[in-house]
C-alpha cells in the first residue's frame, strides 16, 4: 500500500503566471521593434533578455499539487525538482491547516492595486511542526474579487477536511486565542488599504520633479551634469517609488499574516462547536 494513502484530489495549476506571460509579450513586442534598427545598433545580444525569459519561465513550469488520505504534496516549480527537493509532507508533521491568503503575481509590488486594497487569493496554509509555514496555491485563470476562493481552493479544502476526519483530528491543534473585541480590530485592520492614494500619487510623480530640480540646481552653480551625477540623481529621484513599494509589502505580508491568524480562529471556533 502507497504509504501516502489514497489520492483524494490533484490540481494542476497553470503552466505560467499572469507575470511571466505579461513579461513575455512585452520582451517579443520590444525585440521585433528592435529588428528594424540599423545593424550597428541591433545585435546577438539583444536577443538576451527574451531568451532569459523564456528560461525562466520554462525552470518556473509547475508540478501538480496532490491532497492524499495521509499527505499532501504541494506544487513546486521545476527548478526545485531537478535539485531533488523533497515534495511529499505527511499530515502527521502538520500542526495547522487553515485558508492563506495571498496576492497573485506582482499584486503586492504594486501601491496602485493596493490604495483599493491588494487582489488577494486563497490558498491552503501549512503550518509544520518544525516552524515552517507553506501556502499551496490556487489562483483561477481570471482576476476576481478580493480573497476570491476558487473551485480549485474549493475541492482542495474539502478534501483535506476529508483526510483530517479520517485521522480524527482538527484541522486547527495549535492556535492563540483571541476575544472577540481583537477579531473585530483584526477584520477592521485587513479591510483597510494598503497605502493611501495621496501617498501613492505622491510617491510615483515626484521622481520628475526630484530629477528637475536637481539639474536645475546643477545648472544654476554652473556644475556640469556628466554621466555619474544623472545617475546619482535618477537613484535619488527613484527613493519615493521604491520606498512606497517597500512598504506595500511589508503592509502586505502584515495583513496576509491578520488573515492567517482569523482563519485559523474561525477553524479552530469551528471545530469547538
Amino acid at each position: 500500500m502507497d504509504r501516502r494513502g489514497a489520492l483524494l484530489f490533484e490540481y494542476n495549476p497553470l503552466p505560467m503566471t499572469a507575470m511571466t506571460v505579461a513579461g513575455l509579450l512585452l520582451l517579443i513586442i520590444v525585440t521585433v521593434v528592435a529588428l528594424a534598427l540599423p545593424p550597428e545598433l541591433f545585435g546577438p545580444l539583444c536577443f538576451a533578455p527574451l531568451g532569459a525569459a523564456v528560461l525562466y519561465g520554462i525552470l518556473q513550469s509547475p508540478s501538480p499539487t496532490r491532497i492524499f488520505a495521509l499527505g499532501i504534496e504541494p506544487s513546486r516549480p521545476l527548478w526545485r525538482r531537478a535539485l531533488r527537493a523533497p515534495a511529499y509532507v505527511p499530515w502527521q508533521d502538520v500542526r495547522n491547516v487553515y485558508p492563506a491568503a495571498y496576492e497573485i503575481s506582482g499584486a503586492a509590488m504594486s501601491p496602485f492595486a493596493s490604495s483599493a486594497g491588494t487582489l488577494v487569493h486563497t490558498g491552503l496554509g501549512l503550518e509544520l511542526a518544525d516552524g515552517r509555514r507553506i501556502v499551496v496555491k490556487f489562483t483561477p485563470g481570471s482576476i476576481r474579487a478580493f480573497r476570491g476562493e476558487s473551485p480549485g481552493f474549493t475541492y482542495a479544502m474539502a478534501s483535506v477536511r476529508e483526510a483530517f476526519e479520517g485521522l480524527r483530528r482538527p484541522l486547527v491543534s495549535d492556535v492563540r486565542p483571541y476575544s472577540d473585541g481583537e477579531v473585530l480590530e483584526m477584520h477592521k485592520e485587513a479591510r483597510r488599504p494598503l497605502v493611501g492614494l495621496a501617498a501613492i500619487v505622491y510617491a510615483f510623480f515626484l521622481p520628475p520633479a526630484i530629477l528637475a530640480a536637481i539639474l536645475y540646481a546643477l545648472a544654476a552653480s554652473g556644475v556640469r551634469a556628466d554621466l555619474p551625477l544623472l545617475l546619482a540623481a535618477i537613484v535619488i529621484a527613484l527613493v519615493p517609488p521604491i520606498a512606497s513599494m517597500e512598504y506595500t509589502i511589508q503592509k502586505s505580508r502584515r495583513r496576509n499574516w491578520l488573515l492567517a491568524e482569523l482563519a485559523k480562529h474561525e477553524e479552530a471556533a469551528r471545530a469547538r462547536t
